[in-house]
């Protein structure tokens, strides 16, 4: 298994952190969080995004498992269990290994790091 420090703006491709900030992706999960969903109540950031699934990496505080990957709905309202969908994770390292195949993968990362550019 690969090192991973838990700093998200290390993840590789086709996982990135817009320039922009993350406060939007922060908005739709509280607006999408039902009382039942796990992540309800928790003060979760948004901290990257994988631009080849629009999966979004949280981190949540006070937590066991301090990093979530949520797929957000972006219906504006709060949504039914288990939406918005979310993996949580001890730690990014996590994220690279069991998560490394979840849809996306490197053949997206070309295209990924142009768009950036």
């Amino acid at each position: 298994m690969q090192h991973m420090p838990d700093d998200p703006s290390l993840l590789p491709a086709p996982w990135w952190v817009p320039d922009g900030g993350m406060h939007d992706f922060e908005r739709e999960l509280r607006r999408g969080l039902s009382p039942e969903h796990p992540l309800h109540g928790v003060k979760a950031t948004a901290v990257a995004r994988c631009e080849g699934c629009d999966d979004v990496l949280f981190g949540v505080r006070d937590r066991p498992r301090p990093w979530a990957v949520v797929h957000l709905a972006w219906t504006g309202r709060e949504e039914r269990a288990p939406w918005p969908m979310t993996t949580q994770l001890a730690s990014l390292a996590d994220l690279l290994t069991e998560w490394a195949d979840h849809g996306c993968n490197n053949e997206n990362e070309a295209s990924s790091q142009a768009s950036r550019s």
